[in-house]
């Protein structure tokens, strides 16, 4: 490790990914930026993925193997043709990558001053960690850096990009305030298998929160956390190929409780008193996301024949401020969903609610 070329680890967890794990393997081992280990922890693959690991290991010595570290069974959260896990099953699933983030950190195998904990599925271009390491030098204000990415399908093909507000570009570094603000207008869009991030940010912070109550936000509590004492970058390039798997569809399928998302952002806004800072736009937007999720639930509980549960959040939805904030950001899938809720209104206070939930299971 020199001060202008530091090592980087690269922290991958893989489970039954034996046909495409060498392909993302490669573009990790290809990185223009040469000063990097690279860990792969196998989690009881049942496949042949240790034997293209251990072969791959035999080619390129910076990779360092862990076979069956994680204490969570992995099985249903790569598994996407699952179609619905419990909610509170879920939540246990996505602490599966946190519980491997921590237990790494816990070790001693870490010898990189950065970072990455990357994604077997998505696919890393060759120049990401190179222009992340020397926006880190450049900057050493900074905790970490995320990039921009596009999003790919199951043949790698190009389907879209991951959402990035437009009034955050221009720059590229950025505090609490400008991220938690630009959350609360847009979702959650910081790309966490992009986030490169200094070895010793954990011993300040602490690490991931893998027990706590948030689930599936686990790593954006970490970055809020990382947030309130330091700034982070992001950089205004397409670096990632983000794979759209369907654990998000498998997520929200029939989910009826309220989003961890939702219960981390109003730990931040109520426990931790952030909604004295944010601005009645971001905090409308906000309760706007919140009414987008709760029309969700409401044709879940239809479908599940919890008609008085659909019934109570539909009628209580309807505002003046639900409006603005539609018109003040404007979206098919918000017009999409807009158009559900006024259908669930009305075939509810009409008495078809059964009638309307069995139509609606059909394309659930």
């Amino acid at each position: 490790m020199t001060e202008n070329n530091p090592l980087v680890t690269l922290c991958l967890l893989t489970h039954n990914w034996a046909k495409h794990l060498e392909k993302s393997l490669e573009l990790l081992i290809n990185q223009s930026y040469k000063n990097c280990q690279i860990i792969i922890s196998d989690d009881k693959s049942s496949d042949n993925t240790w034997e293209v690991i251990e072969r791959l290991q035999k080619k390129y010595p910076q990779i360092i193997i862990r076979k069956n570290v994680p204490t969570i069974n992995t099985e249903e959260f790569f598994d996407v043709s699952v179609k619905h896990i419990p909610a509170e099953k879920n939540t246990k699933t996505y602490d599966i990558l946190f519980n491997h983030c921590n237990s790494l950190l816990k070790s001693d195998l870490i010898k990189g001053e950065f970072i990455v904990f990357c994604h077997q599925d998505d696919l890393y271009q060759t120049d990401i960690v190179k222009k992340e390491v020397e926006f880190l030098l450049e900057h050493p204000e900074a905790a970490g850096v995320f990039t921009q990415g596009n999003i790919i399908d199951q043949h790698d093909l190009i389907i879209g990009q991951y959402p990035f507000p437009r009034d955050l570009k221009g720059k590229n570094i950025y505090t609490f305030s400008e991220i938690f603000g630009a959350i609360l207008i847009h979702g959650n869009f910081l790309l966490t298998p992009s986030f490169m991030i200094r070895k010793d940010i954990f011993d300040k912070v602490g690490l991931f929160d893998d027990q706590g109550p948030f689930g599936g936000s686990d790593d954006l509590e970490m970055w809020l956390r990382i947030l309130e004492k330091y700034p982070v970058g992001i950089l205004q390039e397409k670096l990632i190929h983000w794979r759209t798997d369907g654990r998000g569809k498998k997520y929200n399928k029939l989910r009826t409780d309220k989003a961890d998302y939702f219960k981390l952002m109003d730990y931040y806004l109520q426990d931790r008193q952030y909604i004295k800072t944010v601005t009645q736009k971001e905090l409308r937007q906000y309760l706007y996301q919140k009414d987008f999720d709760n029309t969700l639930r409401a044709m879940n509980f239809l479908i599940k024949g919890q008609e008085s549960e659909a019934k109570n959040i539909i009628n209580h939805s309807f505002s003046f401020e639900n409006f603005l904030a539609f018109f003040e950001n404007m979206k098919l899938l918000r017009a999409k969903v807009l158009a559900l809720k006024v259908i669930l209104f009305i075939g509810i206070n009409l008495g078809l609610g059964k009638q309307l939930g069995k139509m609606l299971y059909k394309f659930a």
